[in-house]
Formats: structure tokens, C-alpha cells, sequence
């Protein structure tokens, strides 16, 4: 399967380019949300409030989102998810400028409405793509797919660094368009397939919906124990985050410098979406998860011992191509063992685990940064990130 095989679908480069450019802005504003309460309150703790925020909704929607997209019209889900997106960045524009009372908070409410936006997408995403694909024209799309978020992080981060040093609000209005852009291209849409019944058709309580996608996770060895780790590493991976962007800003970088040294995840990731088909095609996704785990060990090495904008930045890009290749292995196996019908579910049971712990670490962040300083902190996500290694490695020679 090729990418010139999916030249004539209409439909999904419509889908795919509108979540794409979507995620372009949900992830510029991500930068300025931080900056933007930092440069209000001067706070560190603050910003990692804001940034649990973000990522809140994590723990808490992606059971319903996972039910939502097992149950109901997807495309129609993600059109609804770019109206509200929308309106959200538009009050934190309108804030920004009118200079509103209590900026922070609505900053931060604001920013777990677009993390609300940003969990079910994610959920609905997958499944939407077969609705709009036959089985024949999948895996070329998921190839795409796996592009998706590096691009985004790539342009995302680069541009909402570089906008927000000409003006506070500017972020928030490129985000705006790209909803904009989204909800459009969303509604040009025309599946091509009716989504077939499950293969339990007899009603269900919604216990039991919950349940389903855990127990798939639960039962399958490699499922459980991938998402464990993803949890613990990816709450890692968030101090890293709020650690880079707080030493850049405290040593007086400007932010654009802030949003290439993040962005450079992006260009990681694109390296990792192309040499992905390499990597799977010789490894098992159990290979690739457990040495990226290691090859993270090893690029916090440097960002333990240099706060220089080069390091960080080819480190943290890095970080963003392990991430992908580890994320594509993972993805085909997932879709390879998952029944169809309980996809949602299965995949947001996972996010509870991987993308919550985003949440955590982003609250987690502040508040070491907060007490013990950056130069402590780098440590600690080293000797985590080992430990864990190390763990991974262990589990993984047992019968």
C-alpha cells in the first residue's frame, strides 16, 4: 500500500488536513498558555496548574469519549469538538486583550475546555478514518496518521513561540483559525461505509461499556504492560517539558528561541514517522517500546547537565522521534488485536493510563520546580526515567 492508493479520497485528506492543521494550533496555544501565566503571575506553580489543565481532561473524559465513538456518529462528534475548541480560545483571546480580571483562571478554564477538545479527537480520530477508508486504503492512512502529531508539535510549537513574542493574544487566534479551517473541511465530508454492528448487538449498561475497553487492555500481557509504562514514562516526559521551557524563559531567551528548542519534537517525530516501517517491520513492538524507554534514559543525560538551547533542543528531538517510532509499533499492534467494535473504548482506556499521567506530571512539575529548583529536578527525571528502564527490562525477562 502506497500513498498515491489514497490520491482519490477526498474525504480523508480532508479529515486528515483538518485535524493536522487543528493540532498545529491546539499545540502553539499549548506554548502560550504556560508563558502567558507565567508572565502574569511569575509563578512556576501557576504554570503547572495551568498546564494540569490541559491535561485534566485526560483523566476524566476519555471512558466517555471512548463510549462516544463506539456509539455515535464520529465525524459529527469531531465537528462538535472544533465549535466548542473554538470558542474557548476565542475567550482567552478576548481576555488577553480587554486585559479581564482574573486572567489566570480564565486561562486555565480555557485550557481545560481545549484539553477537553484535544481528548476527544484524539479517541474518535482513529475511527473516523475507517469510516471514511476501506480495509485495503488503512494502513497507508495510519502512516499518516503517525505524521500527524509530529507535524503539528514541529509547526505548532515553533509558531505559537514566535507569535506570542509579537503579542500575547496572537496564539489564541491562529488557534481560532485552525478550528475554523477544521470545522470546514469536517463538513465536507461524506463517509463511504455504514459502521457495522458490534459483534454483541444485545443492549448494554454503561458499566459494562466502561468495562470493555479495560478488560481487552487488561487481558492482553503486552497492552497491560506497555501502558503501564507509557504512563509512568510519559509523566516523565511532562517535568522534562515545563523543566526546558522554565530554564529557557529564566535565563532570559526569548520566546521564540522557546518555541524552536520544543518544536524540535516535531522534527524528531517526522524522522521517526519515516524510519517507523523499518523499525517494526525488524523489531516487535515489545523491542521497540523497551529500548526507547533506554534511548530516553540515555538523552536526559545531557539536558541533566546543560541548560544550552542546542542540547536541549536536539535532545528533546530525540525524545519526540523514540516516542513516534515506539507509538507506530504499539498503533499496528493495537489495531491488529483490538476488535473493531470496542476500539474506542480499548484506546481510551489506554489514554487514561498515557494521557493522564500528562496531567500529573504537569502538576507534578510545577510544584518540584517550585520547591526544589531546576537544577534538583533534572536529576530526579533522570534517575526516574532509569528506574524505569531498568524495570522494563526486568518485567520483560520474566516467563
Amino acid at each position: 500500500m502506497t500513498e498515491s492508493q489514497l490520491a482519490g479520497s477526498r474525504s480523508f485528506f480532508l479529515l486528515w488536513s483538518g485535524n493536522a492543521l487543528s493540532l498545529v494550533g491546539f499545540h502553539g496555544a499549548r506554548v502560550a498558555y504556560p508563558l502567558l501565566v507565567l508572565a502574569i503571575t511569575d509563578s512556576p506553580a501557576a504554570a503547572g496548574w495551568v498546564g494540569f489543565a490541559l491535561a485534566a481532561p485526560n483523566l476524566i473524559f476519555q471512558i466517555p469519549a471512548g463510549i462516544a465513538a463506539d456509539r455515535f456518529a464520529r465525524l459529527r462528534i469531531l465537528m462538535i469538538c472544533q465549535i466548542v475548541g473554538l470558542l474557548a480560545v476565542c475567550l482567552v483571546a478576548t481576555s488577553v486583550l480587554v486585559e479581564a480580571r482574573h486572567l489566570a483562571m480564565l486561562v486555565a478554564v480555557a485550557a481545560f475546555v481545549e484539553g477537553t477538545v484535544y481528548v476527544v479527537v484524539d479517541v474518535c480520530e482513529l475511527g473516523a478514518i475507517q469510516d471514511v477508508l476501506t480495509a485495503e486504503q488503512r494502513p497507508a492512512a495510519f502512516a499518516f496518521l503517525e505524521a500527524e502529531q509530529p507535524i503539528a508539535l514541529l509547526f505548532g510549537r515553533a509558531v505559537g513561540g514566535a507569535v506570542y513574542g509579537v503579542a500575547r493574544w496572537l496564539p489564541f487566534i491562529v488557534d481560532a483559525a485552525t478550528y475554523l479551517y477544521c470545522l470546514v473541511a469536517l463538513a465536507r465530508i461524506r463517509p463511504n461505509r455504514t459502521r457495522s454492528a458490534p459483534a454483541d448487538p444485545a443492549p448494554r449498561s454503561q458499566l459494562r461499556d466502561i468495562g470493555a475497553g479495560m478488560r481487552v487492555v487488561w487481558q492482553e500481557p503486552l497492552l497491560r504492560a506497555s501502558t503501564a509504562t507509557i504512563g509512568m514514562s510519559n509523566l516523565i516526559i511532562q517535568v522534562v517539558l515545563l523543566l526546558i521551557l522554565f530554564d529557557l524563559q529564566t535565563n532570559g531567551h526569548p520566546a521564540w528561541t522557546i518555541g524552536v528548542v520544543l518544536s524540535a519534537a516535531g522534527i524528531g517525530g517526522i524522522l521517526g514517522a519515516v524510519g517507523a516501517s523499518w523499525f517494526t517491520a525488524r523489531w516487535s513492538a515489545q523491542l521497540v517500546y523497551r529500548a526507547g524507554v533506554w534511548v530516553w534514559t540515555g538523552l536526559l543525560v545531557p539536558i541533566a547537565v546543560s541548560d544550552n538551547p542546542i542540547v536541549l533542543a536536539v535532545c528533546w528531538g530525540g525524545v519526540g522521534g523514540v516516542g513516534v517510532v515506539s507509538n507506530v509499533a504499539l498503533t499496528l499492534y493495537r489495531v491488529a488485536v483490538i476488535p473493531e467494535h470496542i476500539l474506542g473504548r480499548a484506546l481510551a482506556a489506554m489514554s487514561l493510563v498515557g494521557s493522564g499521567a500528562v496531567a500529573l506530571g504537569a502538576l507534578a512539575a510545577g510544584f518540584l520546580l517550585a520547591t526544589f529548583g531546576s537544577g534538583v529536578v533534572r536529576w530526579v527525571v533522570l534517575a526516574a526515567m532509569f528506574i524505569l528502564a531498568v524495570g522494563v527490562s526486568r518485567a520483560s525477562q520474566r516467563p
